[in-house]
């Protein structure tokens, strides 16, 4: 088993050691699922260069310091860049060149959400192992067979929801690309993820310039669409998936979302938003 751990909502200045051993502890309470260093093949998250190739997250603060990156690479694990950018420019492009230079080192990845970024960097940057995002919203065989198609991906994220279709797991051939997450984050019952669209472009255009008049977006605030589904008895940020099931499929590569309710998200965007929503409405 393999897995990748989000740097995200690390506090500044917190070795990524301590990080990681919060993802450890957490599993092992929630989940009595027990993992060390030696099955983390990943972190990802933002490294201290800016990259306008950044999609998720607002590239406000680097969550992966050069000291960190000393470490993780001591302990045999890859730094994952999170390049999900949805536009993708010659200039952006460009700009990132010298930091994808820095990190073209065996064990290292990148996520994306283009094809055209995953043949820029397959090209330019060998090095690297190349990730499809969960964004690409591959949910069934035709579109996992048509990605697999291309040779880009070493990896392939399917979105949360589809850890309950069981069946089209079952089906998925080419189990050892899957990487499936381990336990959710607001996307999970997120109707149309509209914040990817608004968070590049601000990305690309360098977050914080004067001259920038976007923002980030979310399908729940800006445009009121209800969550796909929720259930108010569970708390989201101890919520696991049964991994051994999935592992009993083949699945052996998986995605830990940092397991604080800040970062989690599930509950922040629609139990603690509801009754706002609700007067929105009226």
């Amino acid at each position: 088993m393999k897995i990748s751990c989000s740097s995200r909502a690390k506090k500044p200045f917190v070795p990524i050691q301590k990080h990681l051993d919060l993802h450890i502890k957490t599993a092992l309470e929630h989940s009595n699922f027990k993992f060390s260093y030696d099955d983390i093949d990943s972190v990802y998250g933002q490294v201290e260069e800016y990259i306008p190739l950044y999609g998720g997250r607002p590239a406000e603060v680097p969550e992966i310091m050069k000291n960190d990156v000393a470490w993780i690479y001591d302990k045999g694990i890859g730094v994952k860049l999170t390049l999900q950018n949805k536009f993708i420019t010659d200039k952006a492009y460009k700009e990132s060149k010298p930091a994808l230079k820095e990190y073209n080192k065996k064990g290292n990845s990148i996520i994306v959400t283009l094809d055209k970024l995953a043949e820029y960097i397959k090209n330019d940057f060998p090095n690297y192992n190349i990730e499809a995002s969960c964004i690409q919203d591959i949910t069934n065989n035709e579109k996992l067979e048509q990605k697999v198609s291309l040779g880009l991906y070493d990896t392939i994220v399917l979105p949360i929801h589809c850890n309950d279709d069981i069946e089209f797991i079952k089906s998925i051939k080419r189990k050892d690309l899957i990487r499936l997450f381990m336990n959710v984050e607001c996307s999970y019952n997120c109707p149309s993820k509209v914040c990817y669209g608004p968070t590049s472009k601000l990305n690309t255009e360098q977050l914080g310039q004067e001259n920038s008049n976007k923002k980030f977006m979310c399908s729940l605030i800006d445009f009121g669409q209800e969550r796909t589904f929720y259930k108010d008895d569970i708390d989201w940020w101890k919520f696991y998936f049964d991994l051994p099931m999935y592992e009993k499929m083949g699945i052996t590569k998986f995605k830990l979302v940092t397991p604080t309710e800040q970062q989690q998200r599930t509950a922040l965007m629609y139990k603690k938003n509801r009754s706002w929503l609700i007067k929105k409405k009226k």
